[in-house]
């Protein structure tokens, strides 16, 4: 193989490699995620639940469970007190109580509302805490009423402290089951995934002696052993398809030289039959101006002839005797013949003149000044022989006189194209039809649009009208090499556009935008001097 090829493979395969190598490192990605959320979201659900039960209980149920022993102890001790009046028998139950530091209050006071005992925590600050309040009863009557009021700060911190604890254990075996998890991963999985990997690399670079690792009697042990195969079957493929592709560019090389000769020859006989076209639209338009000039002259041969007969008897009656009437009807006759003769001359030489100035810009690509409207009218002319037995009519549109620095030869072969096109394909089997040319001048440009209310163009047929030796009447007098022709003329010589328009059964619509100035051609531009652009550039910009 060429060393492009070589290289070109190898880019390839470097591209390969790489994508291979990101598809290892989202596999660990997933792998990873998929450990975190199978062991890590359910043990922090299960943990977030189990501290919450905890922390409530700790702070709900001990708190009340002790706030209720002490009211029941005061509720049972300060009953003799209450009985015998006596605040003093209370004050020891009173003390003892107020030892723990979560009571902050125990008020006791009699049925009248007033104070018995009472004790208050002298620091307190504003916790949170709850308050029981119980009769004091004796035999059915009311002895009196105890309140306590108990904090719910040392709970609190207990129950943080044991949250605090059972996150610690949480955390310390969520850290140590991921890392058993990953080490037992990364030995069993990533590590031979990577060997396997950088065989596969070095395969895919080129390099068939890449040695495949020998792994294990698990499933990357039976990938091992099928790489090291398709290794060896790549070895020996790629060895055969060198001698192949080394065939076979000796074969395209012999295949393309006889298609170049054979481009060659064909380039020669588009050549001949562009040149065949342009001659055959010549003789067509020498065959017209023919027979137009025959009217003409006709008539100025049928004129002398008779003026000359006139003349040799008005001698033979000046000779016999010359009447007054007979030398006035000479007279109106010879003035007559004379009027029709120089008519007849006149449409003669308007006839030549026209021919002369169409075939010398058809047969040479002469530059010159020139106004639209002359143009279409020498074309209505040539072209009259055509339409003038023929069911179809051609009117012309203009808005205001162009005038045009370009190519009138070239300009005229294209509408004359468009006529012919119109004529030979959209009034097939119709038995009238109407062509209509109108022209519209835009800033630096003239639209020139022909139309005509023909039977249209298929629409898969649209796109390749341009196309050389494109027809729909082959062997019929069509070559397929008239519009070919025309947008080779209006996008290069006269460096303009062409665009079609058609409705099947509507007609068809030619739009061509001309510029004003046409552009120089290239080897003539390189040929002129900085001097002389610029005083071209100068008269295409209207400038003196």
């Amino acid at each position: 193989m060429s060393n492009d090829a070589v290289s070109q493979t190898n880019s390839v395969s470097r591209k390969n490699a790489f994508q291979k190598v990101r598809a290892y490192r989202s596999l660990q990605q997933v792998l990873l995620v998929l450990v975190l959320f199978s062991i890590a979201f359910p043990a922090l659900i299960s943990g977030t639940i189990l501290i919450r039960e905890n922390f409530n209980q700790t702070i709900t149920h001990d708190t009340h469970t002790a706030a209720n022993s002490y009211i029941d102890l005061l509720q049972a001790g300060l009953t003799l007190p209450l009985w015998n009046i006596s605040p003093d028998l209370g004050k020891p139950l009173i003390e003892a109580i107020s030892v723990d530091k979560s009571v902050l209050t125990i008020y006791v006071e009699t049925p009248n509302h007033r104070e018995f005992l009472s004790y208050k925590k002298e620091d307190r600050t504003k916790e949170d805490s709850i308050s029981l309040t119980r009769e004091i009863k004796y035999d059915g009557d009311k002895l009196g009423v105890v309140k306590l009021v108990y904090s719910l700060k040392e709970a609190r911190n207990r129950a943080e402290n044991q949250s605090r604890l059972l996150l610690t254990i949480l955390s310390v075996q969520l850290v140590f089951s991921v890392a058993l998890m990953s080490f037992f991963l990364r030995k069993r999985v990533t590590i031979p995934l990577h060997l396997l990997e950088r065989s596969a690399a070095g395969i895919a670079m080129g390099d068939l002696q890449t040695q495949i690792p020998k792994l294990g009697n698990d499933e990357f042990g039976v990938l091992s052993n099928q790489l090291e195969r398709m290794r060896g079957v790549l070895s020996r493929s790629f060895h055969d398809l060198e001698e192949r592709v080394k065939e076979r560019t000796a074969d395209l090389e012999e295949v393309n030289t006889e298609l170049q000769g054979t481009l060659d020859k064909l380039r020669h006989a588009q050549g001949e039959l562009v040149q065949s076209e342009k001659l055959a639209a010549l003789g067509s338009l020498v065959a017209g101006i023919a027979h137009e000039l025959n009217t003409p002259i006709g008539n100025g041969l049928t004129v002398a002839s008779s003026l000359y007969d006139s003349t040799h008897k008005i001698r033979d009656d000046m000779q016999n005797g010359l009447k007054r009437s007979a030398l006035e009807a000479y007279l109106s006759d010879m003035d007559e013949g004379m009027n029709l003769v120089c008519v007849s001359l006149e449409k003669a030489s308007e006839l030549v003149s026209s021919f002369k100035q169409v075939a010398v810009d058809r047969t040479t690509a002469h530059r010159r000044r020139f106004m639209l409207s002359s143009l279409l009218k020498e074309t209505r002319i040539t072209m009259a022989t055509l339409m003038k037995h023929a069911p179809y009519t051609l009117e012309i549109k203009e808005h205001g006189d162009v005038a045009l620095d370009s190519y009138p030869g070239p300009l005229g072969q294209v509408i004359t194209n468009l006529l012919n096109n119109a004529i030979l394909h959209a009034f097939d089997d119709r038995e009238n039809g109407h062509i209509q040319i109108t022209t519209v001048q835009q800033p630096g440009a003239v639209k020139i649009i022909v139309d005509d209310n023909g039977r249209g163009i298929d629409e898969q047929n649209l796109s390749r009208i341009f196309d050389p030796f494109f027809t729909t009447k082959l062997g019929e007098g069509g070559n397929g090499l008239g519009l070919h022709i025309v947008h080779n003329i209006v996008t290069a010589a006269l460096g303009g556009t062409i665009e079609v328009r058609s409705e099947v059964g509507v007609g068809t619509t030619f739009v061509l935008k001309i510029p004003l100035v046409a552009p120089k051609p290239k080897d003539a531009i390189e040929g002129e001097t900085e001097e002389q652009q610029n005083n071209n550039q100068d008269h295409e910009l209207g400038k003196p």
